[in-house]
Protein backbone atom coordinates (compact mmCIF):
# COMPACT_ATOMS: atom_id res chain seq x y z
CA UNK A 1 0.00 0.00 0.00
CA UNK A 2 1.18 3.50 -0.69
CA UNK A 3 2.03 6.02 1.97
CA UNK A 4 0.16 8.93 0.44
CA UNK A 5 -2.24 11.22 2.29
CA UNK A 6 -5.52 9.70 3.44
CA UNK A 7 -8.49 10.64 1.27
CA UNK A 8 -12.01 10.02 2.55
CA UNK A 9 -14.27 7.95 0.34
CA UNK A 10 -16.77 9.81 -1.77
CA UNK A 11 -19.83 10.66 0.30
CA UNK A 12 -18.00 10.24 3.62
CA UNK A 13 -18.63 13.08 6.08
CA UNK A 14 -15.66 14.00 8.22
CA UNK A 15 -16.40 14.75 11.91
CA UNK A 16 -16.52 18.48 12.62
CA UNK A 17 -13.58 20.12 14.28
CA UNK A 18 -14.22 20.53 18.01
CA UNK A 19 -15.19 24.06 18.96
CA UNK A 20 -12.58 25.60 21.24
CA UNK A 21 -14.30 27.82 23.79
CA UNK A 22 -12.51 30.95 24.90
CA UNK A 23 -12.36 31.95 28.54
CA UNK A 24 -14.60 34.95 29.22
CA UNK A 25 -14.94 35.13 33.01
CA UNK A 26 -12.98 34.24 36.12
CA UNK A 27 -15.21 33.40 39.06
CA UNK A 28 -13.84 33.29 42.61
CA UNK A 29 -15.72 31.50 45.38
CA UNK A 30 -13.71 32.97 48.25
CA UNK A 31 -14.79 31.84 51.68
CA UNK A 32 -13.46 31.75 55.21
CA UNK A 33 -11.17 28.74 54.83
CA UNK A 34 -10.83 28.10 51.11
CA UNK A 35 -10.65 29.76 47.70
CA UNK A 36 -11.92 28.19 44.50
CA UNK A 37 -11.50 29.61 41.00
CA UNK A 38 -13.60 28.88 37.91
CA UNK A 39 -12.49 29.71 34.38
CA UNK A 40 -15.72 30.11 32.42
CA UNK A 41 -16.76 30.53 28.81
CA UNK A 42 -19.19 33.22 27.72
CA UNK A 43 -22.06 30.73 27.90
CA UNK A 44 -21.26 29.82 31.51
CA UNK A 45 -19.55 26.51 30.90
CA UNK A 46 -16.67 25.85 33.29
CA UNK A 47 -13.50 25.26 31.30
CA UNK A 48 -11.23 24.67 34.28
CA UNK A 49 -11.29 24.98 38.03
CA UNK A 50 -8.81 24.83 40.87
CA UNK A 51 -8.74 25.49 44.60
CA UNK A 52 -6.43 26.50 47.41
CA UNK A 53 -6.54 26.71 51.19
CA UNK A 54 -6.45 30.49 50.88
CA UNK A 55 -9.65 31.47 52.65
CA UNK A 56 -9.71 34.92 54.18
CA UNK A 57 -8.63 33.62 57.61
CA UNK A 58 -5.65 31.84 56.06
CA UNK A 59 -4.28 34.85 54.16
CA UNK A 60 -1.70 36.64 56.28
CA UNK A 61 -1.39 40.42 56.33
CA UNK A 62 -4.36 40.82 53.98
CA UNK A 63 -2.23 39.67 51.03
CA UNK A 64 -5.27 38.84 48.95
CA UNK A 65 -3.68 40.03 45.69
CA UNK A 66 -0.83 37.58 46.22
CA UNK A 67 -3.29 34.75 46.92
CA UNK A 68 -5.24 35.55 43.76
CA UNK A 69 -2.11 35.59 41.61
CA UNK A 70 -0.95 32.29 43.09
CA UNK A 71 -4.28 30.69 42.24
CA UNK A 72 -4.96 32.19 38.82
CA UNK A 73 -1.98 34.24 37.65
CA UNK A 74 -1.49 32.09 34.55
CA UNK A 75 -5.17 32.35 33.62
CA UNK A 76 -5.08 36.12 34.02
CA UNK A 77 -1.91 36.47 31.95
CA UNK A 78 -3.43 34.40 29.14
CA UNK A 79 -6.66 36.43 29.15
CA UNK A 80 -5.78 40.08 29.87
CA UNK A 81 -9.30 41.39 29.22
CA UNK A 82 -11.18 38.76 31.19
CA UNK A 83 -13.34 40.21 34.03
CA UNK A 84 -13.14 38.80 37.56
CA UNK A 85 -16.19 38.28 39.77
CA UNK A 86 -15.95 37.15 43.41
CA UNK A 87 -18.49 35.91 45.93
CA UNK A 88 -18.28 34.93 49.57
CA UNK A 89 -16.52 36.25 52.65
CA UNK A 90 -13.90 38.08 50.59
CA UNK A 91 -16.42 40.95 50.60
CA UNK A 92 -16.86 40.91 54.38
CA UNK A 93 -15.39 43.13 57.06
CA UNK A 94 -12.56 40.62 57.49
CA UNK A 95 -12.01 40.31 53.73
CA UNK A 96 -10.39 42.36 50.99
CA UNK A 97 -13.04 45.09 51.17
CA UNK A 98 -16.36 45.30 53.01
CA UNK A 99 -19.30 45.37 50.62
CA UNK A 100 -22.69 46.58 51.85
CA UNK A 101 -25.52 44.07 52.09
CA UNK A 102 -28.55 44.23 49.80
CA UNK A 103 -31.97 44.03 51.47
CA UNK A 104 -34.61 41.48 50.53
CA UNK A 105 -36.41 40.84 48.30
CA UNK A 106 -33.56 40.55 45.82
CA UNK A 107 -33.08 39.02 42.38
CA UNK A 108 -29.75 38.43 40.62
CA UNK A 109 -30.12 41.74 38.80
CA UNK A 110 -30.44 43.58 42.14
CA UNK A 111 -26.96 42.62 43.28
CA UNK A 112 -25.05 45.74 42.33
CA UNK A 113 -21.43 44.68 42.03
CA UNK A 114 -18.72 46.49 43.98
CA UNK A 115 -15.78 47.41 41.74
CA UNK A 116 -12.61 46.84 43.76
CA UNK A 117 -9.49 48.38 42.19
CA UNK A 118 -6.79 47.21 44.61
CA UNK A 119 -5.46 44.76 42.03
CA UNK A 120 -3.94 44.78 38.55
CA UNK A 121 -7.47 44.70 37.16
CA UNK A 122 -10.87 45.35 38.70
CA UNK A 123 -12.35 42.61 40.84
CA UNK A 124 -16.14 42.75 41.03
CA UNK A 125 -17.46 41.68 44.44
CA UNK A 126 -20.96 40.24 44.76
CA UNK A 127 -22.75 41.75 47.79
CA UNK A 128 -24.39 39.59 50.42
CA UNK A 129 -28.01 39.83 51.52
CA UNK A 130 -29.68 41.10 54.68
CA UNK A 131 -33.10 40.32 56.10
CA UNK A 132 -34.97 41.37 59.25
CA UNK A 133 -37.42 38.95 60.80
CA UNK A 134 -40.80 39.84 62.30
CA UNK A 135 -39.06 40.96 65.50
CA UNK A 136 -36.74 43.27 63.60
CA UNK A 137 -33.63 41.15 64.23
CA UNK A 138 -31.20 41.21 61.29
CA UNK A 139 -29.81 38.13 59.54
CA UNK A 140 -27.19 38.02 56.79
CA UNK A 141 -25.72 35.75 54.16
CA UNK A 142 -22.64 36.20 52.02
CA UNK A 143 -21.87 33.69 49.30
CA UNK A 144 -24.97 31.54 49.68
CA UNK A 145 -27.03 33.96 47.55
CA UNK A 146 -24.74 33.21 44.62
CA UNK A 147 -25.24 29.46 45.01
CA UNK A 148 -29.00 29.91 45.27
CA UNK A 149 -29.16 31.97 42.08
CA UNK A 150 -26.95 29.33 40.49
CA UNK A 151 -29.64 26.74 41.22
CA UNK A 152 -31.89 28.91 39.09
CA UNK A 153 -35.44 27.99 40.13
CA UNK A 154 -38.07 29.09 42.61
CA UNK A 155 -38.56 27.06 45.77
CA UNK A 156 -37.18 26.33 49.22
CA UNK A 157 -33.42 25.96 49.65
CA UNK A 158 -31.25 24.55 52.40
CA UNK A 159 -27.50 25.17 52.54
CA UNK A 160 -26.24 23.16 55.53
CA UNK A 161 -22.94 23.71 57.27
CA UNK A 162 -21.46 25.49 60.27
CA UNK A 163 -24.16 28.12 59.79
CA UNK A 164 -27.04 26.45 57.94
CA UNK A 165 -29.14 28.71 55.73
CA UNK A 166 -32.77 28.14 54.76
CA UNK A 167 -34.02 30.42 51.99
CA UNK A 168 -37.16 30.93 49.91
CA UNK A 169 -37.08 32.00 46.26
CA UNK A 170 -40.26 33.35 44.67
CA UNK A 171 -40.51 34.70 41.13
CA UNK A 172 -36.73 34.75 40.88
CA UNK A 173 -36.31 36.76 44.10
CA UNK A 174 -34.93 35.61 47.44
CA UNK A 175 -37.73 36.73 49.74
CA UNK A 176 -36.81 35.12 53.08
CA UNK A 177 -33.94 33.34 54.77
CA UNK A 178 -32.83 32.30 58.24
CA UNK A 179 -29.55 31.10 59.74
CA UNK A 180 -29.10 28.20 62.16
CA UNK A 181 -25.74 27.61 63.87
CA UNK A 182 -26.18 23.84 63.74
CA UNK A 183 -22.72 22.76 62.63
CA UNK A 184 -20.82 25.17 64.85
CA UNK A 185 -22.97 24.29 67.86
CA UNK A 186 -22.37 20.57 67.29
CA UNK A 187 -18.60 21.13 67.20
CA UNK A 188 -18.68 23.26 70.36
CA UNK A 189 -20.81 20.74 72.28
CA UNK A 190 -18.68 17.82 71.13
CA UNK A 191 -15.33 19.38 71.95
CA UNK A 192 -16.04 21.65 74.90
CA UNK A 193 -18.90 20.26 77.01
CA UNK A 194 -19.65 17.22 79.12
CA UNK A 195 -21.63 15.73 76.23
CA UNK A 196 -18.40 15.00 74.44
CA UNK A 197 -17.14 12.95 77.38
CA UNK A 198 -19.70 10.26 76.60
CA UNK A 199 -18.67 9.93 72.95
CA UNK A 200 -16.41 7.23 71.58
CA UNK A 201 -15.36 6.84 67.99
CA UNK A 202 -17.36 4.35 65.97
CA UNK A 203 -16.13 2.67 62.80
CA UNK A 204 -19.25 3.70 60.89
CA UNK A 205 -22.08 6.17 61.25
CA UNK A 206 -24.81 4.95 63.59
CA UNK A 207 -27.93 5.51 61.49
CA UNK A 208 -30.30 4.31 64.20
CA UNK A 209 -28.84 6.78 66.69
CA UNK A 210 -29.00 9.58 64.12
CA UNK A 211 -32.64 8.86 63.28
CA UNK A 212 -33.53 8.70 66.97
CA UNK A 213 -31.92 12.10 67.49
CA UNK A 214 -33.66 13.63 64.48
CA UNK A 215 -37.08 12.47 65.62
CA UNK A 216 -36.51 13.66 69.19
CA UNK A 217 -35.27 17.05 68.03
CA UNK A 218 -38.06 17.47 65.49
CA UNK A 219 -40.74 16.70 68.10
CA UNK A 220 -39.27 18.96 70.76
CA UNK A 221 -40.20 22.55 71.53
CA UNK A 222 -36.59 23.61 72.07
CA UNK A 223 -33.05 22.31 72.24
CA UNK A 224 -31.82 23.30 75.69
CA UNK A 225 -33.55 20.53 77.65
CA UNK A 226 -33.33 17.83 74.99
CA UNK A 227 -29.58 18.28 74.55
CA UNK A 228 -28.92 16.66 77.92
CA UNK A 229 -30.49 13.44 76.64
CA UNK A 230 -27.27 12.84 74.69
CA UNK A 231 -25.63 12.27 78.08
CA UNK A 232 -28.40 10.53 80.00
CA UNK A 233 -29.28 7.97 77.33
CA UNK A 234 -25.65 6.87 77.22
CA UNK A 235 -25.37 7.04 81.01
CA UNK A 236 -28.22 4.55 81.41
CA UNK A 237 -26.99 2.26 78.64
CA UNK A 238 -29.85 3.14 76.29
CA UNK A 239 -27.53 4.59 73.65
CA UNK A 240 -24.08 3.20 72.78
CA UNK A 241 -21.24 5.66 73.32
CA UNK A 242 -20.23 5.06 69.70
CA UNK A 243 -23.62 6.48 68.67
CA UNK A 244 -23.71 9.57 70.88
CA UNK A 245 -22.14 11.85 68.24
CA UNK A 246 -24.65 10.75 65.59
CA UNK A 247 -27.51 11.09 68.06
CA UNK A 248 -26.43 14.64 68.95
CA UNK A 249 -26.03 15.53 65.27
CA UNK A 250 -29.53 14.23 64.56
CA UNK A 251 -30.94 16.03 67.58
CA UNK A 252 -29.59 19.37 66.37
CA UNK A 253 -30.64 18.83 62.75
CA UNK A 254 -34.14 17.77 63.82
CA UNK A 255 -34.41 20.90 65.96
CA UNK A 256 -33.18 22.99 63.02
CA UNK A 257 -35.91 21.59 60.78
CA UNK A 258 -38.56 22.34 63.40
CA UNK A 259 -37.34 25.91 63.90
CA UNK A 260 -37.13 26.52 60.16
CA UNK A 261 -40.73 25.36 59.81
CA UNK A 262 -41.85 27.67 62.60
CA UNK A 263 -39.99 30.60 61.05
CA UNK A 264 -41.64 30.28 57.67
CA UNK A 265 -44.92 28.60 58.71
CA UNK A 266 -44.62 25.92 56.02
CA UNK A 267 -41.88 23.62 54.73
CA UNK A 268 -44.15 21.20 52.91
CA UNK A 269 -42.52 21.99 49.55
CA UNK A 270 -39.63 19.85 48.38
CA UNK A 271 -36.39 21.32 49.74
CA UNK A 272 -33.39 21.71 47.43
CA UNK A 273 -30.14 21.08 49.29
CA UNK A 274 -26.95 22.80 48.14
CA UNK A 275 -23.97 21.14 49.80
CA UNK A 276 -21.34 18.47 49.40
CA UNK A 277 -22.86 15.03 48.76
CA UNK A 278 -22.12 13.54 52.19
CA UNK A 279 -23.72 16.37 54.14
CA UNK A 280 -26.57 16.52 51.63
CA UNK A 281 -27.37 12.84 52.16
CA UNK A 282 -27.42 13.37 55.92
CA UNK A 283 -29.97 16.17 55.61
CA UNK A 284 -32.04 14.24 53.08
CA UNK A 285 -32.22 11.39 55.59
CA UNK A 286 -33.28 13.82 58.31
CA UNK A 287 -35.98 15.41 56.15
CA UNK A 288 -37.35 11.97 55.33
CA UNK A 289 -37.50 11.10 59.03
CA UNK A 290 -39.60 14.22 59.54
CA UNK A 291 -42.04 13.33 56.76
CA UNK A 292 -40.55 15.88 54.36
CA UNK A 293 -38.91 15.56 50.96
CA UNK A 294 -35.76 16.99 49.48
CA UNK A 295 -33.42 16.79 46.51
CA UNK A 296 -29.70 17.40 46.16
CA UNK A 297 -28.83 20.25 43.79
CA UNK A 298 -26.32 19.50 41.01
CA UNK A 299 -22.70 20.44 41.61
CA UNK A 300 -21.40 23.80 40.40
CA UNK A 301 -24.03 26.14 41.87
CA UNK A 302 -21.45 28.79 42.81
CA UNK A 303 -19.98 29.03 39.31
CA UNK A 304 -23.42 29.10 37.66
CA UNK A 305 -24.53 31.81 40.06
CA UNK A 306 -21.45 33.92 39.38
CA UNK A 307 -22.05 33.64 35.65
CA UNK A 308 -25.75 34.58 35.96
CA UNK A 309 -24.97 37.56 38.17
CA UNK A 310 -22.20 38.67 35.80
CA UNK A 311 -24.64 38.44 32.88
CA UNK A 312 -27.27 40.46 34.76
CA UNK A 313 -24.64 43.11 35.58
CA UNK A 314 -23.48 43.40 31.96
CA UNK A 315 -19.95 42.10 32.55
CA UNK A 316 -20.30 39.72 29.61
CA UNK A 317 -21.30 40.65 26.10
Amino acid sequence: MGSGCFKPAIGTRMPPEPVRLEAALLGLDWGTTSLRGYLMAADGRVLAERGAEAGILNVENAAFAVALNELAGDWLAAHPDMPIIASGMIGSRQGWAEVAYVDLPAAARDLNLYAHDDFARTVYFIPGLAYRNADGVPDVMRGEETQIFGAGTDGLYLLPGSHSKWALVEDGHITWFATFMTGELFAALKDHTILGRMMSDGADNDDAAFVRGVKHGFASNGALQTLFSARTLALFGELPESGVADYLSGLLIGTEITEAGLAMQDISDKTTIISNPDLGRRYLRALSCCGLSGVQAPDGAAARGQWRIAMAAGLLA
